[in-house]
């Protein structure tokens, strides 16, 4: 078993397949199987997992024949019966007692996933992380690691699989599982909204010369795939599909991986303008559709091209059936696809308020499970109708639309509402309410604090010294309590002066430097409002429109979510009527 698993991890499967033709017995038959299924000769897999059911003597030989035959399965048409519950029963429930039986289980586990039974494959996944650990450090220990993270990914629970990751680098020992490493982890990074992350990933696989003669490499580029679609890269993500997929119907995957690689054929054609590639892609997907692997996928896919012909209500329909399909299934990533799709099909059909309800709790879901793709995804589609996600309270930046960006920058720079209303060409109502999400973003409660918060992580100082004449002692003390974000009862506690005389004393500063907000005094102390708009601090004050051509420093990394319609900086912007109520400028 061993020498078989060195030898598939090298892509020696053709070879192999050839040399265990020629052995007798369950055992070699089951090895057999399951290098048919390495290679993509599912039929021929089936066939020798059935010829070692047959002939297998003992329990153990049974075990590994049913493990066999499951995940040979997944990728030819249904079997009678259901195959995976019986390799699940046929386990011994005190657990391996040694390597095969450890490989036996972690085959059952990955048979489960393959036939995208997640909830099983979830109650096994134990088995492979207890594999991956008895077989180190084996390279084929990588694939049996990696079958837990993508059980936990594709189940929904997606903080748990950036855990299991340390796992799974632990265990690579070979080129080949370096880039299946990479290629899961590009999946579960893009899940998890990790934009650089993944790009940093998808771009090593790019630069590898991934060998797809197998299981293996097929793999690594289809998961790349998924990760660039979890971006939102829906070319790249077909380009990678076509390139593992090698023929029109990707016959060479498993029964998922098929539907799911055609899916996001039809979704790079629809989002490129080509109707009638997607639809000839569907064509393909066609002949999976009575498959109880694909069904669900199928029906989503149809789903997006119900849409794209203008058929909502046909859309929403195989919406809510893929989705009710997935959940029973615990199918989480694809059941959050497939409800995005039937917010999608709601809004087309003029439903807002009931998308935007359902989608929220969707999101909020999601986020609890990390799956943080789920909130740009919802995100886009809510913007497009004029509706908005709640932030989420203390991601800071990445959870900023691009508006809400823009004004981040201007509130910095020492902006007060009306100004930044007028260089915005919005009004004063929205610019609040995009001030109140930029708070509760950064999870602070005035724009004093977001200052503090801002000086906090990107380590900009007031300059010294700051002279003496501008400021008494005092008033220096005070102030710059003020400006770690200390309202003035705390100030005057501290301090043990009234909360009048802190008033006076921050009153007496501001006369001093000019300053015309508590928010300005602060930045004008700090000497941030010269940082900020490059030394022209009296020439750019009235004119809040000028700063937003260049960036305050240290945030021009700001991640662009397209969760609000927006378009430039000034002039011809799209308006977004806010949902929530006025919250006070400071």
């Amino acid at each position: 078993m061993s020498d078989v698993l060195d030898g598939l991890v090298v892509g020696r499967g053709h070879e192999l397949a050839c040399e265990l033709a020629r052995q007798v017995g369950s055992p070699a038959s089951s090895l057999l199987a399951v290098t048919h299924f390495w290679v993509g000769d599912f039929d021929c897999a089936v066939e020798a997992a059935e010829r070692a059911l047959a002939e297998a003597d003992t329990p153990a030989e049974r075990r590994l024949a049913l493990a066999a035959l499951a995940i040979s399965s997944s990728g030819s048409a249904p079997l009678t019966g259901d195959v995976v519950a019986r390799a699940v029963e046929a386990l011994d429930p005190t657990g391996p007692r040694g390597r095969v039986d450890a490989f036996v289980g972690y085959l059952v586990a990955e048979a489960a996933l393959t036939h995208a039974r997640l909830a099983e494959a979830s109650a096994v996944s134990g088995w492979a992380a207890r594999a991956a650990e008895l077989w180190a450090p084996h390279p084929y220990a990588a694939m049996m690691a990696g079958a837990v993270v993508r059980i936990a990914l594709f189940e929904g629970r997606v903080a748990d699989a950036e855990r299991a990751l340390v796992t799974l680098r632990a265990t690579v020992t070979s080129p080949r599982t370096v880039l299946l490493a990479d290629a899961i982890e590009s999946l579960v990074r893009g899940n998890a909204a990790d934009v650089e992350g993944t790009e940093r990933l998808l771009a090593s696989i790019a630069e590898a010369d991934v060998n797809l003669v197998d299981h293996l490499g097929r793999g690594i580029l289809l998961l790349g795939a998924f990760g660039a679609i979890a971006l939102g890269d829906t070319v790249r993500s077909a380009d990678a599909v076509l390139a593992a997929g090698r023929d029109a119907g990707l016959t060479r995957f498993t029964v998922i991986d098929r539907a799911l690689g055609l899916e996001l054929l039809v979704a790079g054609s629809i989002a490129a303008g080509d109707g009638d590639a997607a639809h000839a892609w569907g064509a393909q997907a066609d002949m999976l559709a009575a498959h109880p692997i694909a069904a669900p996928t199928v029906d989503r896919l149809n789903a997006r091209l119900a849409m794209l012909d203008g058929d909502s209500a046909r859309a929403a329909a195989l919406a809510e059936r893929s989705a009710a399909v997935c959940r029973a299934q615990a199918r989480g990533v694809e059941a959050a696809e497939s409800e995005v799709v039937l917010g999608q099909a709601r809004l087309a059909s003029s439903d807002v308020a009931g998308a935007a309800r359902t989608l929220r709790e969707l999101v909020a879901e999601s986020d609890r499970l990390g799956h943080k793709a789920v909130r740009r995804s919802v995100g886009q589609k809510l913007g497009r109708a004029g509706r908005r996600l709640p932030p989420v309270v203390g991601e800071g930046w990445a959870s900023l639309s691009v508006r809400e960006a823009e004004i981040a920058h201007l509130i910095l720079a020492g902006h007060e509402t009306v100004p930044i209303a007028r260089a915005l060409m919005i009004s004063p109502q929205t610019v609040r309410v995009h001030t109140s999400r930029i708070l509760a973003a950064f999870g602070v409660g005035t724009r004093v604090q977001l200052v503090a918060r801002f000086v906090a992580e990107h380590g900009a100082r007031p300059p010294e010294p700051i002279p003496d004449v501008e400021l008494t002692p005092r008033q220096r003390e005070v102030v710059a309590r003020a400006a770690a974000g200390e309202n003035n009862s705390a100030i005057g506690e501290l301090l043990g002066v009234t909360v009048k005389t802190v008033e006076k004393h921050l009153a007496d500063a501001s006369a001093r430097l000019g300053a015309t907000s508590r928010l300005d005094l602060i930045l004008r102390w700090r000497g941030l409002s010269e940082q900020l708009r490059g030394g022209e601090l009296e020439q750019r004050r009235t004119d809040p429109g000028d700063l937003l051509a260049g960036q305050a420093p240290g945030l021009d990394d700001v991640r662009q979510h397209d969760d609000l319609a927006v378009g430039g900086t000034a002039g011809a912007l799209q308006v977004v009527t806010a949902e929530h109520g006025p919250d006070s400028d400071e």
